[in-house]
């Protein structure tokens, strides 16, 4: 194969997989999706009578049990997670925003390991680097050897164990409101500063999203179009990208500055509500663990035990390996 179609080749493969995942996400869930993600609606499911720090728990062991277990422990982990969305409020608008997350997890850390898997690892987990494509070796200095069908395969196996990840805490997000969680990180002794800046963080998400939404209409409104230039003279086109490149760094500037002003109320309204003014707070609702909160701590204590006894019989983080038979 000719070096210089070879380069472009390699560049397009390692380039067109995080875009594409990128792109497909900003298609099927947009602006308004991002913004429900974090957005908080009361339901009355068990999942919203749970105790939020039983949803940590929840989120911490599924990672943990998923990162020293086989692959398709994660893959059984990652139904019961998406099945647990059916008790929540509109749960077909949660999977809307779910699902698309979870396809990208696969495809991007599939994509990943079939260019980045080193052939030591590869030979190691499968007894051969088999590549459908060698890059050029300028290419392995940033450690991208080429197209692996194992080194895709192995992604597969490592996203499960992601998904499963992510889905389990977007189940705190979807159940818990942020006060709810804010109270139960203040009852586990984490520094109030610390649970404070963290729901600040989450609350200030679909706050930046909705500032961003309203800045890009109204610069419709005002007549710029974000659409892609209608002739392909390179003049033209350059013009046009110049446009839109000073449109974004404009409209980039306006959401800073209506974020910092947004940060600015939030500090005012603490310093007036005492935020910090005494050792101890007093909260309108306190948070308790009921018996259906020790009963759900219970399983997940023994689910980790399950885990553990299953890492050890034989079932630990090893890739599979179609090729081998036990």
């Amino acid at each position: 194969m000719n070096i210089a179609l070879l380069w472009a080749l390699s560049i397009f493969l390692i380039v067109a997989g995080p875009f594409l995942t990128i792109y497909l996400i900003w298609k099927i869930i947009g602006f308004r999706g991002y913004m429900s993600l974090f957005q908080f609606v009361e339901g009355k499911s068990f999942l919203y009578r749970l105790d939020p720090r039983v949803k940590i728990l929840l989120a911490i062991i599924i990672t943990t049990v998923s990162a020293f277990t086989i692959w398709w422990i994660s893959g059984i982990f990652l139904i019961a997670m998406l099945s647990l969305y059916f008790f929540t409020v509109e749960p077909m608008s949660k999977y809307r925003i779910v699902v698309p997350l979870t396809i990208a997890t696969f495809l991007g850390t599939a994509w990943n390991e079939a260019f980045f898997t080193t052939p030591s690892l590869l030979v190691e987990l499968f007894g051969a680097d088999n590549f459908l494509l060698l890059f050029p070796s300028q290419f392995q200095l940033i450690g991208a050897y080429g197209l692996s069908f194992q080194g895709f395969f192995y992604g597969l196996q490592i996203a499960f164990r992601a998904a499963a990840a992510i889905t389990s805490g977007f189940l705190l997000v979807f159940t818990s409101s942020p006060a709810d969680i804010l109270r139960s990180l203040e009852k586990s002794k984490v520094p109030i500063e610390l649970g404070f800046a963290l729901i600040v963080a989450v609350i200030a998400i679909p706050k930046i999203l909705e500032s961003s939404m309203t800045i890009l209409d109204a610069m419709r409104v005002r007549g710029f179009d974000f659409g892609p230039a209608k002739s392909r003279n390179p003049k033209v086109l350059l013009s046009k990208f110049y446009q839109q490149l000073k449109a974004v760094l404009m409209a980039t500037a306006s959401i800073i500055i209506w974020t910092l002003k947004g940060a600015e109320n939030i500090a005012i309204s603490a310093d007036l509500r005492g935020f910090r003014a005494s050792k101890y707070r007093t909260y309108y609702r306190e948070i308790k663990f009921g018996r259906q909160d020790w009963f759900a701590t219970l399983l997940l204590i023994l689910l980790f035990a399950i885990g553990v006894y299953l890492s050890g019989a034989g079932y630990g983080p090893l890739a599979y390996n179609p090729r081998h038979r036990r």
